[in-house]
């Protein structure tokens, strides 16, 4: 009997691994209630074994999908973190550029609202505010393009200052808050005159010759007055501010907050020429013009 076993050994083996898994479907092909007592137990039997093969063969699928899945992660993840860059960098420059469109439009808007004066719009290209030398803006347009000494430099908030030096493609504008700049203002409220002078600070500067007996108040908008021969008549130039009327004097000492922050100017205007009437017009002393 032995022997016969081991004889056919093998034919045995497939018999019984083709008949176990026919009885096992067998028995679980039919319906719970039509299972005799050895279909229920071959399905008792297998249940641990189904559950077991099913869980391998689930996790196996799992972690392939999983290799699969992470397989070029690397890859992916380089080319997406390029592309967030290249992203950034193309937000930030629409970002810039629709700033300089609305900076323009202003501009713009202001040209067009002031009938009678012809302007030059430039760009500023180089910066130089040393608190002990001159402090200047460097636009890109000269002489060529009718932007001569002394013309008055404008954004739509007010005054920059005046073209210092010019040559033939760019120019030179000194600023109001430069030490040897002056303006002849007027309070817009009240209609008081008095004259802009540079500190050399960005940030501030100061009214000379406002009579101690004329009215001025904090916060008072101060204006060109057209009288200096350099500026025409009505652009902002500050406010009035740490004003001071003391018992004695003949006038009064106040500072100016610039109405432009000339630190932060890309653009400008040169107001090449304009209309000037006769209330305008008024003596163009040195003091009034700055540096000659």
């Amino acid at each position: 009997m032995l022997q016969l076993l081991k004889r056919y050994r093998e034919l045995i083996l497939v018999a019984a691994l083709l008949v176990v898994p026919l009885g096992v479907y067998f028995a679980r092909a039919r319906r719970p209630a039509e299972r005799s007592a050895l279909d229920r137990a071959v399905v008792w039997a297998t249940a641990p074994v189904e559950k077991a093969v099913s869980w391998t063969i689930t996790g196996a699928l799992r972690a392939w999908n999983g290799y699969l899945a992470l397989h070029g992660a690397e890859e992916r993840a380089v080319a997406l973190s390029r592309e967030v860059n290249s992203l950034l960098v193309e937000r930030q420059e629409l970002l810039q550029d629709r700033a300089e469109v609305e900076r323009l439009r202003r501009l713009l808007a202001f040209a067009r609202a002031a009938p009678g004066r012809s302007y030059v719009g430039a760009k500023v290209v180089g910066v130089e505010l040393s608190p002990s030398g001159l402090q200047l803006l460097v636009i890109d347009r000269g002489e060529e393009d009718g932007v001569t000494r002394m013309k008055p430099v404008i954004t739509a908030d007010g005054v920059v200052g005046r073209v210092h030096t010019a040559t033939a493609h760019g120019a030179e504008v000194l600023l109001i808050t430069d030490r040897s700049s002056s303006v002849a203002v007027q309070v817009d409220r009240s209609r008081t005159r008095g004259n802009v002078r540079g500190l050399g600070r960005p940030e501030m500067c100061k009214l000379d010759y406002a009579l101690r007996a004329e009215d001025m108040a904090d916060g008072d908008l101060l204006v060109t007055s057209g009288t200096d021969g350099v500026f025409p008549r009505g652009l902002p130039v500050g406010k009035v501010t740490q004003l001071k009327k003391s018992g004695n004097g003949l006038f009064q000492d106040a500072m100016v907050a610039p109405a432009v922050d000339v630190t932060r100017v890309e653009e400008v205007l040169v107001v090449s020429g304009w209309e000037t009437r006769t209330s305008e017009i008024g003596p163009a002393s040195p003091a009034a013009r700055g540096r000659p």
